[in-house]
This record gives structure tokens, C-alpha cells and sequence, in this order.
């Protein structure tokens, strides 16, 4: 049993390095044009907005009146990374703001 465990644990890992390095190996021998370029570097941005975004909308904390900490502690979040341009600060902010929201309100 312990053995089929890891056997699975070990193919998992493999085709998910797979699946990561294949399209690094492959895309690296051919230029991409500077269009393809600037759209694929919107990416990383797109996916973390979606998945900040779905964690705002299904698991809001609120308050008794019906205020967002998580809304306020993002929107204080991004404030801080806007002017600070680190993502250290910013999910520090988030982290704090939302921290001390839940406190201040007692939730």
C-alpha cells in the first residue's frame, strides 16, 4: 500500500515537471513576435487578478453592517502597491489592514 503511495507521489511530480519545463523547452527555440511577446507578458497579471477577484467574491468577511473588510484590506492593499511598487509591502498592508479590520470590528 505505502509503496503504491509513493509510486503515485513520484508520477505525480514527474508529469507535473513535465508539463512545466516541455513548453519552456520548446518555446524557447523559436522568436516569438514582439505581440505574442507583450500579450503573454499580461499573464501573470490576469491570473492573480482572477484569483483575487474569486477570493473577494466567495468568501467576503462582513460586518454586521454589511461592509468588506476583505474589499477595504484589498483596496488598502493595492493603495500600498501602487505607491510602494514591492510586493513585500503590499501583502504586508493586505495582511495588516485585513488583521486589524477583523480586530477593530470583532469578528
Amino acid at each position: 500500500m505505502e509503496r503504491n503511495i509513493l509510486l503515485t507521489i513520484a508520477i505525480s511530480a514527474f508529469v507535473t515537471a513535465l508539463m512545466r519545463v516541455v513548453p519552456i523547452l520548446l518555446l524557447s527555440r523559436f522568436r516569438l513576435a514582439p505581440v505574442i511577446q507583450q500579450w503573454l507578458s499580461f499573464i501573470p497579471a490576469a491570473i492573480m487578478a482572477a484569483i483575487v477577484a474569486s477570493e473577494l467574491m466567495q468568501k467576503p468577511a462582513l460586518t454586521s453592517n454589511g461592509i468588506s473588510l476583505s474589499l477595504l484590506a484589498a483596496a488598502f492593499a493595492a493603495l500600498v502597491g501602487m505607491v510602494t511598487r514591492g510586493l513585500f509591502a503590499t501583502v504586508l498592508a493586505g495582511m495588516v489592514a485585513y488583521s486589524g479590520l477583523r480586530y477593530f470590528f470583532g469578528i
